[in-house]
């Protein structure tokens, strides 16, 4: 009996699977039958549909336990894909997209595809359909660098007359117009074959599905970032007022190379759109909603761009600046020596001596002037054995990334944990060198004097200050404000004893980025005597005495700046103006290593020549001449001795080799050219005897003889 109720309880089990997969699989028919397709809107709706068809729980009838496992991965493998897709990141959108071209292909058929892309006899492709058909061409070609190519072929980068109201034509601006783009679409004159319109379709599906809409494409180039929510009338968006002008749905900028150009060609639609934009870029990471109470938000993406995120009432509109860091390791004299300066190697050695000579040092400059690629790029100068710690707001630098091998631990401000009390972590974790991303709050600012004083070697941060002095009153007041100071001469004085170089950096309105000056802070000398009492005239000595005190104790200047090097922005060349201070430059020659002390000599004698205050360097001087002497005087024989050898080889000797080889006999029936050889090998006062001489002298000399 109890055998017959469990045949027919698994009967009627049977019978209810069977019904539940005919009424899914007739669902499925009903949405392909029922939907003709006619927008894109449309397939994405049945894009949606399939997905959650593909990832309900299968009962799997009739499939070995192989199989089974088989489709259980698969699933999910989807699934995964689909939570990290929104990321942007890379593999999960893959397998996505993949997904949704398999879906048009097996539904829709190609001449609906085509239709809608526009590409039918009589129809245009959209806008933005154009764009992605180029760059889906481009891509196949430069990879991630298909945006580049693209603006660089058209010139796009390049400076033209603004259209903005009052302009001039001196006035410039960047931007692409919708004709602009027309008429590129035409010129590559592209013919997709059907796989590949079912390839773009999907991905402007996706891009609309799962994807950051119009600038789904820009996040995945390698571009310097872009902002969107920037630009264009708010009110004539929400009333359609004022035909003719600028809306706000058309504001798309993309930083590039220095330049923000305007893709006017890029229309987010609605406000709703740049909404769902805006959410989805900062999602990752869970950093919690963006609400009316939270008007903005910094994060990070998966592949560590920047996010700053904002949204009314904080902000008149939704905005959003995307930021990207690359993480390729770029070497500084790729970043400093550029085509269009001249003497690019000055600044170039010049920074990675103050490195070697472990310097602090304030890497200043308006945002986007490259204050970040350089601290990246410079610290391959420190010394490997040293750690390195590094205090960032928000993630930047990625050190780790491009120095695997080294030492270092970065770490960020969290809603939980605050700067100040990343960096009193940080004084426990055995740092030689502290790097501060960005000194931008007050508290920041004293904890990173505290560390130059008593917890690191020295330290390299950023900062936005426009010159030395104001560089200095900054941290000057940053200390009093954060309430460690009373007195501002004290945290003056504070400031000067840690900060000793401001690295200034700056680009022009086309783009180029250049270092405008290497400065240094120089701190003057304290207890200079009062002047004596006039006993001729006490009453106007008394006075005099009375405001020099005064004068000390409120407005006295305890520091200078001078200049070392700058940049002359009309000839693009980097020129030298004043030496380092003898304090500074004494300093640096006793920490480096003997042979980059050596460089150092021949490096700043030759460029600036002998320092005008000696402070007991003479002797550094005249030894720094006689190398620069050698040296050259080395140069010219080598070349001169590489040229007769050319000249012997030409007449049948091959090496210089075969010249020691040969007997005296042999030497002069062989070539006349070998008795001028003779005469350079035997010049006096370069003999190599001498020439080691000199070497033993400049090695004692750097291993202690004269040091100040």
């Amino acid at each position: 009996m109890l055998n017959e109720i469990l045949i027919v309880v698994s009967l009627i089990a049977l019978a209810l699977i069977l019904f539940m997969m005919y009424q899914k699989s007739k669902g499925q028919q009903e949405i392909i039958e029922e939907d003709d397709f006619a927008t894109i809107d449309k397939v994405v709706e049945a894009v949606k549909l399939e997905m959650v068809e593909i990832i309900k729980d299968d009962y799997s009838l009739g499939l070995t336990e192989s199989e089974f496992n088989a489709l259980y991965k698969r699933k999910a493998r989807i699934q995964e894909a689909l939570r990290n897709c929104v990321y942007g990141i890379d593999s999960a959108k893959i397998i996505v997209i993949e997904l949704i071209r398999t879906f048009i292909a097996e539904n829709i058929p190609i001449e609906t595809v085509e239709e809608l892309l526009g590409l039918t006899e009589g129809q245009d492709p959209a806008d933005h359909t154009k764009f992605e058909i180029i760059m889906y061409k481009y891509k196949k070609k430069y990879g991630k660098g298909a945006l580049s190519a693209w603006i660089d072929k058209n010139g796009f980068a390049n400076e033209r007359v603004s259209d903005a109201p009052g302009a001039t034509n001196s006035d410039k601006a960047y931007y692409v117009d919708v004709e602009e783009l027309y008429m590129s679409y035409d010129e590559e004159d592209i013919h997709l074959t059907k796989d590949e319109k079912i390839d773009v379709l999907a991905i402007l599906v996706y891009q609309l599905y799962k994807g950051f809409g119009i600038v789904d494409t820009l996040r995945e180039m390698d571009v310097n970032g872009f902002n969107m929510g920037t630009s264009g009338s708010i009110l004539s968006n929400l009333n359609k007022q004022k035909a003719g002008i600028m809306k706000a749905n058309n504001a798309v900028w993309l930083y590039y190379q220095g330049k923000y150009i305007h893709l006017r060609f890029m229309n987010f639609g609605t406000e709703e759109e740049l909404k769902r934009i805006i959410q989805l870029l900062v999602r990752w990471g869970n950093p919690g909603p963006l609400t009316a109470k939270r008007g903005y938000m910094v994060n990070t993406m998966y592949d560590k761009s920047r996010i700053l995120a904002l949204r009314p009432p904080a902000s008149e509109y939704w905005a959003i600046f995307v930021r990207k860091f690359s993480l390729s390791d770029v070497s500084p004299k790729a970043l400093i020596v550029k085509p269009y300066t001249k003497r690019g190697d000055l600044p170039m050695t010049l920074i990675e001596l103050l490195m070697r000579g472990q310097t602090t040092c304030a890497v200043t400059g308006r945002q986007g002037s490259g204050k970040t690629t350089l601290m990246s790029s410079i610290i391959r100068f420190i010394d490997p054995r040293y750690t390195i710690r590094v205090l960032e707001m928000a993630p930047e630098l990625y050190l780790r990334e491009l120095y695997p091998t080294r030492n270092i631990l970065s770490v960020q401000e969290t809603t939980t944990v605050t700067a100040a009390e990343l960096q009193d972590a940080l004084k426990k974790s055995d740092a030689a060198v502290s790097i501060v991303g960005e000194v931008a709050t007050d508290i920041i600012a004293a904890r990173m004097i505290q560390m130059g004083q008593v917890a690191s070697i020295f330290t390299i941060f950023s900062h936005h200050a426009n010159t030395p002095k104001d560089l200095v009153f900054a941290l000057r007041n940053s200390l009093v404000n954060a309430g460690g100071f009373s007195n501002m001469s004290t945290a003056e004085r504070q400031v000067i004893d840690v900060v000793k170089v401001d690295i200034h950096l700056d680009y022009t309105p086309d783009g180029k980025r250049y270092i405008e000056r290497i400065s240094e802070i120089i701190p003057l000398p304290e207890g200079v005597p009062y002047p004596d009492l006039d006993k001729s005239d006490l009453e106007y000595s008394k006075a005099s005495l009375d405001k020099e005190y005064y004068q000390r104790s409120t407005d006295r200047v305890s520091f200078t700046t001078h200049d070392i090097l700058r940049y002359d922005i009309n000839t693009h060349t980097y020129y030298v103006v004043d030496r380092f201070s003898p304090a500074l430059e004494s300093k640096m020659r006793y920490v480096m290593h003997p042979d980059i002390r050596k460089e150092y000599d021949k490096f700043m004698f030759a460029n600036w020549g002998r320092r005008k205050s000696t402070g007991g360097f003479e002797e550094v001087d005249e030894v720094a001449q006689a190398m620069l002497e050698y040296q050259a005087e080395e140069e010219r024989l080598a070349a001169e001795r590489a040229k007769q050898i050319e000249l012997a080889k030409e007449q049948g000797l091959d090496a210089l080799g075969d010249l020691e080889l040969l007997s005296e006999e042999e030497k002069v029936e062989t070539s006349p050219l070998l008795s001028t050889l003779e005469i350079i090998d035997n010049k006096e006062g370069t003999s190599e005897e001498d020439l080691d001489d000199a070497a033993i002298f400049f090695d004692f000399f750097d291993d202690g003889g004269v040091f100040v």
